[in-house]
C-alpha cells in the first residue's frame, strides 16, 4: 500500500503540477474571500443556505477561515469531477489493468490510488486556507472588522476545525467520484451522470423539496464542509455523510474485486 501511495505521489507531485495547484488554490482564495467579504451583511441573520455571513461573524474567532469554509462548500464539486476523470481514465486507458500485472491485489491498488490523490487534495486545501487567511487579514480593515480574536487559541481551533471539516467533505466527494468512475469506467459517461445529478438535479429539486437538503449526497457534503447549515446541523451532516460514504466505498471495493478488468 505504501509503495502504491508513493508511486501515485511521484506521478502527481511534479514541478508543473505543484505550480498549477498553487495557482488554483490562490485563485480559489481570492474569489472566495472577496465574495464573502463583499456580501457580508452588517446585521441580521445570514443566509447560510447560500453561504452568506455577517460582519459580526467575520469579527469572531472563526472569521479568518470563514471565506475558506464557505468557498470550499462549492469547490467540493470540482473534487468530485476530478476524481471521476482521473479514476475513470485509469480503467478506460488500461492503466489499472497494466498495474495489476505488477501488483495483483486490486483492492490495495485502488485504495492506494485514492489515498494518494486525497493527500494531494489535502495539500491543496491547506494552501487554499492559508491564502484565504492572508487575504482576509488584508481585506478586514477595509470593512472595519476587528481581527484580534483571529489570533487567539479559539481562532486557531476554528482554523483547524474548518480544515478538518473541509477535508472530510473532500474525502466524501472523492469517494463518490471514484464510485461513479468504477461503475461506468468511462470518463465522459461518468462525468455526464455526475454533472447531471450533483449539479442541476439536486439544486433544482431542493428549491421545491427542502427535505433534499438532508438526504441528497451533494447537499449533505456541502453542509458538512460548512460545519452545519440551517437545514442540516453538523452532527447529522457528519453522520449522514459517513453512512453515504461508507456505502459508496463498499460498492466501489466490491465492483473492483468482482468485475472483469481485462476487457
Amino acid at each position: 500500500m505504501t509503495r502504491i501511495i508513493k508511486a501515485e505521489l511521484m506521478r502527481l507531485v511534479r514541478r508543473r503540477t505543484v505550480l498549477v495547484s498553487l495557482a488554483a488554490a490562490l485563485v480559489f482564495a481570492v474569489v472566495a474571500t472577496l465574495t464573502v467579504f463583499a456580501s457580508a451583511k452588517a446585521a441580521g441573520p445570514a443566509n447560510l443556505r447560500r453561504g452568506g455571513t455577517t460582519l459580526a461573524e467575520l469579527a469572531s474567532s472563526g472569521g479568518a477561515t470563514q471565506a475558506f469554509s464557505v468557498g470550499a462548500s462549492f469547490a467540493g464539486f470540482l473534487v468530485f469531477v476530478t476524481f471521476i476523470a482521473v479514476i475513470a481514465a485509469e480503467f478506460s486507458g488500461g492503466t489499472f489493468r497494466a498495474l495489476l500485472i505488477r501488483d495483483p491485489h486490486r483492492l490495495r491498488l485502488i485504495v492506494g490510488k485514492v489515498v494518494g490523490l486525497l493527500l494531494v487534495a489535502a495539500g491543496i486545501a491547506a494552501a487554499a486556507e492559508l491564502f484565504s487567511v492572508v487575504l482576509s487579514i488584508v481585506i478586514a480593515p477595509t470593512k472595519n472588522i476587528d481581527t484580534s480574536t483571529w489570533f487567539s487559541l479559539g481562532g486557531l481551533g476554528h482554523a483547524a476545525r474548518d480544515y478538518l471539516t473541509v477535508l472530510a467533505g473532500i474525502a466524501g466527494w472523492a469517494v463518490f467520484g471514484s464510485t461513479l468512475a468504477v461503475i461506468f469506467r468511462s470518463a465522459p459517461l461518468a462525468l455526464g451522470v455526475g454533472f447531471a445529478w450533483a449539479g442541476p438535479f439536486e439544486n433544482i429539486v431542493v428549491d421545491s423539496w427542502s427535505t433534499g437538503y438532508r438526504v441528497f449526497p451533494g447537499q449533505v457534503l456541502a453542509s458538512l464542509i460548512r460545519g452545519g447549515t440551517v437545514e442540516l446541523g453538523f452532527t447529522r451532516a457528519l453522520t449522514t455523510a459517513v453512512v453515504y460514504t461508507g456505502v459508496a466505498a463498499a460498492a466501489t471495493l466490491l465492483l473492483v474485486s468482482r468485475r472483469d478488468v481485462t476487457a
